[in-house]
């Protein structure tokens, strides 16, 4: 079999996260000898051999044309061809065209599939033998548009926990992030962690920046809010301005990109971390940091509700209400009798990548 993607190691984002955990259950069953894969990526210029093997996966370094002749000669030669985007669809309909025995599998996440398609992308939803959604959201919301797809050959596919994510034991608030960013120890800390890019306004940090002077006058402890990710420079112009008109200035601290080695850390710092997010296909970043043992609101219109298993994990509110944004803030930071180590188990037993890697051998031999 063999699975071709868009990118897996050019970039850090949830996508990039779910194929390199693809990746890693693909080599793990090659390895025991249930299949055999190979793996390519249009965008890619190198591949990471903790996740797969090098001689097993082809680069093509944004080679656009060798990708699409290559990736077709390859398909026409497997059993099983699995696509990890949608904008694949001119591979996978010649390779079906080609060799029309090849099982075609296709991998759907969030905003890429959930408007009407049109063109190639809808001869392929048509064509593929099978569609692997991350979240029901996403099944539902592919289906309300595009109501063609046969529903049955939809399976549900959710996202999973990097196996190299450093779970923590100890959950104490590091020291040296209290002291790097000036937090005091009595000090209340909400968390986010996502990309702050200008193209992607429905985070819902907008509504956390403007609440933090509100909820700080209400609280007998500080209120901190410490807001983590890599931003484009339009973005943070809005951002600042944001915490301006808000009076925000002394309550969030901007950390910029988190290096990997200190992801759990930040997620520890958090008393609660929040995202009422609107379009997240999943979120993967509610389950690295329910396994760090953080409580967690998120929106419940999107795939964040399959990320907290219809709020069984942390609290679902509407993501357009700054009422329900403030009132689940202040509910969870005087909550004391949340159980970190019962939130990150219950977490593993859901998510965890054994879960994910037998989940995808049985699908693979059905």
């Amino acid at each position: 079999m063999h699975f071709l993607t868009l990118d897996t190691f050019l970039f850090t984002g949830g996508l990039e996260k779910f194929n390199r955990c693809f990746l890693k259950a693909l080599h793990e069953l090659t390895e025991e000898g249930s299949i055999n894969a190979n793996a390519s990526a249009m965008y890619d210029v190198t591949c990471n051999e903790k996740y797969f093997s090098a001689n097993r996966y082809k680069a093509f370094k944004g080679n656009k044309w060798w990708c699409v002749l290559h990736s077709i000669f390859t398909g026409i030669q497997t059993k099983t061809f699995i696509l990890g985007h949608i904008n694949l669809a001119l591979i996978g309909i010649a390779v079906k065209k080609l060799k029309p025995s090849v099982k075609l599998i296709l991998i759907v996440h969030g905003i890429d599939i959930w408007q009407q398609q049109t063109g190639l992308k809808k001869k392929l939803l048509q064509v593929a033998d099978e569609i692997w959604s991350v979240s029901n959201y996403t099944k539902q919301t592919m289906l309300q548009n595009n109501s063609y797809i046969q529903e049955q050959k939809i399976k549900i596919f959710p996202n999973t926990l990097d196996p190299y994510f450093i779970f923590p034991e100890n959950f104490s608030k590091p020291n040296y992030l209290l002291q790097r960013y000036g937090i005091t120890e009595n000090t209340k800390i909400i968390v986010t962690v996502t990309r702050l890019a200008s193209t992607e306004k429905y985070k819902g940090y907008d509504f956390i920046i403007a609440l933090l002077k509100k909820l700080n006058t209400n609280s007998a402890n500080p209120i901190h809010y410490v807001l983590c990710g890599k931003t484009d420079d339009k973005e943070l112009q809005r951002i600042n301005a944001l915490i301006k008109q808000h009076d925000a200035e002394p309550y969030i601290t901007l950390t910029g990109f988190v290096k990997d080695e200190e992801l759990t850390d930040h997620y520890l710092l958090a008393d609660a971390f929040v995202m009422p997010s609107k379009k997240e296909g999943f979120g993967i970043v509610f389950i690295e940091a329910m396994a760090c043992g953080c409580k967690v609101i998120a929106g419940n219109k999107d795939g964040s509700v399959d990320a907290l298993q219809n709020g069984a994990l942390g609290k679902l509110i509407n993501p357009d209400s700054i009422e329900e944004l403030e009132a689940a803030i202040i509910e969870s930071l005087a909550d004391t009798q949340h159980n970190p180590q019962e939130l990150q188990q219950k977490v593993l037993d859901t998510f965890g990548f054994p879960i994910f890697k037998n989940r995808l051998k049985q699908y693979l031999s059905a």
